[in-house]
């Protein structure tokens, strides 16, 4: 309420006494509302505090500062806030007898018992309480919030009362406009037609003087509606702003919701719009220097809780608030064009766009590591795959390598037997046959001699093909010893020193009979053979020996050596044997060599279990 009506009392009015309950009447159903706070534990002593509005209860901005003070208060008390509140509608004028009616209803509700502590919101509210003071609740201290510093009745303040003022750097939140948009050359200033209004334009006027002499245009909306407003702003020169400063009551005398204006205002702008308020900011202004209302709400309850704890002060106290650093809104920076280099230094820049990683990082690192999982896992049975192929190639080459050697074996086998062993028994048969014949006794005993001698080479024939099938020499005398015979024929039949280690295989290993120990015993004479024949070696070593778990035999030449990496591409039907044979067994076969530096050839194979043993 901003008139200049003195203060006065009910019963000093000449008019009827229905005119005057008419009038507290009319102020009681259009702006009065009482809520009471929670019930709380019996702790404490409860508080009646009394909230008068300057224009409603949800009026922005200041309904954003009351809000914070309830809130604060209320969780920091001991006990119980009772919150009385009512609304003063000072959007327009009201007499001199409404206003006394509005007094003598405020004492009727609120006044038994009278309120601990009366609370102001917004200027009009502030003047009103301390200009009826005297007439409401005499005694009872007033903190005074949400209200500039310029418009603090300092004369009226009594002892015990607390001010929280807002201090509003005019100056500062236009030259932050003109610095953000360097070209300005024009500024519409959203103001409405109260009283409360048309003071704040004369502040504009008056601290804003530096900028108009610097030839940017001031344009004002008090004298015109909010639909003309918006025609103004829809039709703004190039280089504009928009400065939305207060919009209670338009010049049409139509009351807006503050929100709802603005973004009525935004929708039809040509130009970027501006403000001053903490609960614009991300509802379409652009940003800059800005009063924290839940700042103010904060500070408000602090000194409240001071007020209806501490002994009353002996002088009025009057708190200050400034303006918070510069914060602007990402997304009307970007679409009005705004360089982020021209901001202040330090200045906020909130809303910002997140980037797909951040709004989708783990969605995105989700199906990154589903797709590596899926192509390592496709390569994998891909690899496998030709893996499986090759070793079918090879098993089928193999197979067809092993009948074919096979069918070798047996024709050679035959061929022996046939044309030597047979041959040559049927010839001791025909000369045993003839000794009947020969009566000279020289004679007869050189026949017998060399049927004998004949029959002696037979045997030993017989036994090394024997040999070759399966050497007995294992099943008789054990591993060791059929390596070590084995070691000796290599050396006579090759013409080579063959040195045979069988020391460190003792007990159960050196002894062993059986497939295990025949295996072993293949891959030695295969690899002595292979040395003998083909790696022009001048000496073999061959090593039997017990390993953790296993027992092992190698063979190693000084030889010329061969590529084995090349041999593993295609093995011979020798070296392909022992791997098969290795394989089978649950061992390991290795083979190194290498071009000049001779060959090594080692097997392994697991211990036998209580199963495995002979």
């Amino acid at each position: 309420m901003e008139h200049r009506a003195d203060s006065t009392s009910a019963a000093g009015h000449s008019p009827a006494r229905r005119a005057v309950l008419r009038a507290g009447c009319r102020f009681a159903l259009a702006s009065i509302g009482a809520s009471l706070a929670p019930a709380a534990p019996a702790q404490g002593v409860a508080r009646r505090v009394l909230i008068v509005h300057s224009f409603g209860r949800d009026f922005a901005p200041y309904d954003a500062a009351i809000a914070a003070f309830r809130r604060e208060l209320a969780s920091r008390w001991p006990g119980p806030v009772v919150f009385l509140e009512a609304a003063l509608d000072a959007g327009r004028v009201v007499d001199a007898e409404e206003e006394s009616a509005f007094v003598a209803y405020l004492e009727a509700r609120f006044g038994h018992p009278a309120p601990d502590l009366i609370v102001s919101s917004a200027a009009p509210a502030a003047r009103f309480l301390t200009r009826h003071r005297a007439a409401l609740f005499p005694g009872v201290p007033i903190l005074l919030t949400a209200i500039d510093a310029r418009a603090v009745p300092r004369a009226a303040l009594a002892p015990g009362d607390t001010a929280i003022a807002t201090v509003i750097d005019l100056p500062e939140a236009f030259s932050t406009v003109v610095r953000v948009l360097p070209r300005t050359s024009t500024i519409a200033v959203v103001l409405g037609a109260t009283p409360l209004e048309r003071f704040w334009r004369g502040e504009v006027e008056r601290e804003t003087a530096g900028l108009a002499a610097r030839g940017i245009k001031f344009v004002w909306f008090d004298d015109l509606s909010l639909e003309q407003m918006k025609a103004q702003v829809a039709s703004l020169p190039p280089h504009s702003a928009v400065f939305y400063g207060l919009l209670i009551v338009d010049a049409a005398g139509v009351p807006h919701e503050r929100l709802e204006a603005l973004a009525e205002l935004k929708q039809a702008s040509n130009a970027p719009i501006f403000s001053i308020f903490e609960n614009e900011l991300g509802r379409g202004v652009v940003g800059g220097p800005y009063l924290s209302q839940s700042r103010t709400g904060y500070t408000a309850a602090m000194a409240a809780l001071r007020m209806l704890t501490a002994a009353r002060s002996a002088q009025p106290v009057i708190e200050t608030i400034g303006m918070q650093p510069p914060v602007y809104d990402w997304r009307e920076l970007r679409r009005w064009r705004i360089d982020e280099t021209l901001l202040p230094e330090d200045s906020e820049v909130r809303y910002r766009e997140a980037s797909p990683w951040a709004r989708y990082g783990r969605e995105i690192a989700t199906v990154a590591t589903v797709l590596v999982m899926q192509t390592a896992l496709i390569a994998a049975l891909m690899v496998q795959r030709a893996r499986r192929r090759r070793a079918e190639r090879e098993a089928r080459t193999l197979g067809g390598r092993l009948i074919t050697a096979y069918e070798d074996e047996g024709r050679r086998l035959a061929r022996e037997l046939h044309d030597d062993i047979t041959q040559r028994l049927a010839g001791v048969s025909i000369e045993a046959a003839m000794l009947a014949r020969i009566a000279e006794p020289a004679a007869r005993s050189a026949a017998e001699a060399a049927i004998g001698s004949e029959l002696a080479q037979l045997s030993r024939d017989v036994h090394a093909l024997s040999y070759r099938l399966h050497p007995s020499a294992i099943d008789d005398l054990g591993l060791a010893e059929a390596l070590r015979i084995e070691c000796e024929r290599a050396a006579r039949r090759g013409g080579v020193a063959v040195d045979f280690d069988g020391d460190a295989a003792d007990g159960a290993d050196g002894a062993e009979r059986g497939e295990r120990a025949l295996c072993l015993f293949r891959v030695a004479q295969e690899a002595l053979r292979n040395a003998a024949r083909h790696a022009q070696a001048r000496h073999i070593q061959v090593r039997l020996q017990r390993e953790p778990g296993g027992t092992a035999v190698s063979v190693t030449d000084d030889g010329i050596g061969f590529d084995a990496s090349a041999a593993r591409a295609r093995a011979s039907l020798g070296l392909a044997s022992m791997r098969e044979r290795v394989a089978l067994l649950g061992g390991r076969l290795e083979i190194r060599s290498r071009s000049g530096e001779g060959t090594r050839v080692a097997a392994w194979l697991p211990a036998a279990t209580a199963e495995q043993a002979p």
